[in-house]
């Protein structure tokens, strides 16, 4: 009897343990699909940026809200000063699936979708509020869908801030500008409107600037009066060209085949996070950029403020080249934004 009791005893030890690993499987299979896993899923995200720019401020409160609404089952890993990799290497690598996400510098992803490359056009806005509502709006789910075609999903549109000149001297007019080597970001359309300033592009990368500006390579640069205080162009010159001139946004893309893995239900808060932080980020910017020329100006920095109608005259050789290219979508934003 001892015997018997001990091998039946043995039998249901197997068939418990047995029942025990078909319970594991199948509540792992669950968890799989639902997202509902006991380690958090690491994400990493890459911007240019330096640690003190708006950039980091915007992903680390869009993780922390991502982390805080799914239950902790992500977190983030933010990659500032192109750690991760640069903006055109993280684009290119969300698009092969070798890179997770990136907060990107709208004016590449021409190379993508020729829809995209309208905003490289000079002079579309009268302020940011109107990028705002184009980017939120019917032509910016154009956007995302030409460039979900390319494997690249984009969550949102984030602010950068509407663009200016620093130059080396005092600028009032397009002739105070000639001849002089200013850095663009390597976008045809933005090349074509410095040189018809009658300045000299020079496509550089955003985290060379500085060190080419110390070795007279380029005589100054475009970009943002957040640029001009976290890149410290002050220390280099103290000239700035309030313009207006331009608006490149940051969308924030997170590369399909990531996208794919996460579950509807998360998705829908990935997009509506990033969609809060895009309205944030616009209204900050707006504050700010006020806030950053009176910093500029205790650091020494004299600003102009130019009549742009000249500088708009000039670009209309712009605009003819690339209307054949850009025409449909170019007439969609205009009538958005000069109604």
């Amino acid at each position: 009897m001892k015997k018997n009791w001990t091998r039946g005893g043995s039998a249901k030890k197997v068939l418990l343990c047995a029942v025990f690993i078909t319970v594991e499987l199948i509540t792992g299979c669950q968890q799989e699909k639902t997202g509902e896993t006991s380690k958090p899923r690491v994400i990493n995200v890459g911007h240019t940026g330096t640690k003190d720019h708006p950039y980091q401020m915007y992903l680390e409160n869009w993780s922390k809200a991502i982390t805080e609404a799914t239950g902790g089952r992500y977190t983030f890993e933010i990659y500032p000063s192109d750690l991760y990799g640069t903006p055109n290497q993280l684009i290119e690598g969300c698009q092969l699936g070798t890179s997770d996400m990136v907060l990107a510098t709208g004016s590449l992803l021409s190379t993508y979708s020729s829809k995209v490359g309208v905003l490289n056009l000079p002079f579309l806005y009268e302020n940011s509020m109107q990028a705002y509502e184009v980017y939120n709006g019917a032509v910016g789910d154009e956007f995302n869908e030409s460039l979900a075609e390319k494997n690249l999903i984009v969550l949102a549109w984030w602010e950068n801030g509407m663009r200016h000149l620093f130059p080396p001297r005092p600028v009032n007019s397009p002739e105070d500008l000639k001849g002089l080597k200013l850095r663009v970001i390597n976008s045809t359309e933005m090349i074509d409107t410095i040189n018809a300033f009658g300045a000299i592009a020079v496509p550089m990368a955003f985290n060379d600037v500085y060190s080419a500006w110390q070795l007279k390579t380029i005589d100054g640069c475009e970009g943002t009066t957040t640029h001009m205080v976290t890149q410290k162009y002050y220390e280099l010159t103290k000239n700035g060209v309030l313009l207006w001139y331009m608006h490149v946004p940051n969308p924030l893309i997170m590369a399909k085949v990531l996208w794919d893995t996460i579950p509807e239900s998360d998705r829908v808060i990935f997009i509506e996070e990033a969609r809060k932080m895009s309205k944030f980020s616009f209204e900050y910017q707006l504050k700010m950029e006020e806030e950053e020329i009176r910093q500029c100006e205790a650091y020494g920095v004299v600003f102009t403020r130019p009549d742009r109608a000249p500088f708009i005259k000039l670009v209309e050789p712009v605009y003819a080249k690339y209307r054949p290219q850009y025409g449909e979508m170019l007439d969609k934003i205009l009538a958005i934004t000069r109604k």
